[in-house]
């Protein structure tokens, strides 16, 4: 294989038109589509350019070069793994992976489980134990290898070229290190762990944009219609870590007067919390600073109604206190 690819890349550098036409462009590995387009090199009809000699990049079609930019351009990973909401699992965005391509959700869900685990791995005996739990040793036996099968096989459905993106090393299952990957809980973590740096070393701004880009990835709860019981643990620590970052850009637009802004982000947490007390007074704030003394009877009654009829109690001390200060 690895021949292959210095014989490949050498022809590439040698010989770019050749490879210059979407579809041929569409195979080649993404840093190979790369050095195609910038090479300058290009034919409309390479075997014509055999004879008559090269072609610049001005002479090709207007239509042929938008769409090898475009092949140029995506996708960004080998394999994108989608869990915060509805699982989405693709290696190119404009090529899916066929209809029926999970015709099993455990595979799928295999999938997610290893994906999600630290390193990217999971040993094949939790796997088992996760996803087969009691079952007997002749179900397990039965069963598991045709689902591992199934894996691989539906992440090359529908792809013009078969890639091996699970191992079986030592033991463990594991994704393909010579691939690349976009996980998005993954990102959601690394964008985490930034702003709280940038918090840290007193830098808003950076701290604030890494807030609000994780808070773009969340598309709703982890693994959204799955309710196993390795499921929970994952989807209660990347709401509460959801519900955080929204809570601290609700402040920060405050503390910047924001007032619109805060009360939708407000509500985007009260949609996921309906009880948080705290939320429910920074929306009044906003009502308030906005001359709005309506809106903030109406959101006082609204918790007022909520706590009453859910919990049979009237709001926190505090929370009566705050509304009373904010009507004067």
């Amino acid at each position: 294989r690895f021949d292959y690819e210095y014989w490949l890349q050498r022809e590439v550098a040698a010989h770019p038109y050749l490879f210059a036409t979407p579809e041929a462009a569409e195979l080649l590995p993404p840093e190979m589509r790369e050095q195609v387009v910038t090479s300058g090199i290009v034919s409309p009809n390479p075997f014509s350019a055999l004879s008559s000699g090269f072609e610049t990049a001005q002479s090709f079609p207007a239509q042929v070069q938008t769409n090898l930019l475009a092949v140029t351009a995506a996708p960004l990973a080998d394999l994108t793994i989608n869990m915060l909401g509805p699982i989405e699992i693709f290696r190119d965005p404009r090529r899916p992976l066929a209809a029926d391509a999970w015709t099993t959700r455990r595979g799928r869900d295999i999938l997610c489980f290893i994906a999600s685990r630290r390193h990217r791995r999971g040993s094949k005996d939790t796997i088992i134990d996760t996803f087969w739990g009691e079952a007997d040793f002749e179900s397990v036996a039965r069963n598991f290898h045709p689902t591992v099968s199934h894996i691989r096989k539906a992440l090359n459905s529908n792809q013009p070229l078969k890639q091996n993106f699970l191992l079986y090393r030592d033991g463990d299952y594991l994704l393909n290190s010579d691939f690349s990957y976009l996980i998005d809980i993954e990102e959601f973590d690394r964008l985490l762990g930034e702003g709280e740096a940038a918090r840290r070393a007193g830098l808003h701004e950076q701290c604030i944009a890494a807030y609000e880009t994780a808070v773009k990835l969340y598309r709703g709860e982890f693994m959204h219609g799955c309710y196993e019981e390795w499921v929970e643990e994952q989807r209660s620590y990347y709401q509460e870590q959801y519900l955080h970052l929204l809570e601290a850009l609700v402040i920060a637009a405050q503390k910047s007067e924001e007032w619109s802004r805060s009360l939708h982000l407000s509500q985007q947490i009260l949609r996921d919390d309906p009880f948080r007390e705290d939320i429910h007074c920074l929306m009044m704030r906003a009502h308030a600073a906005q001359g709005n003394r309506v809106a903030v009877k109406e959101q006082y009654e609204t918790l007022r109604t909520l706590l009453h009829k859910e919990l049979g109690v009237e709001p926190a001390a505090e929370t009566q206190k705050t509304y009373r200060n904010l009507l004067g």
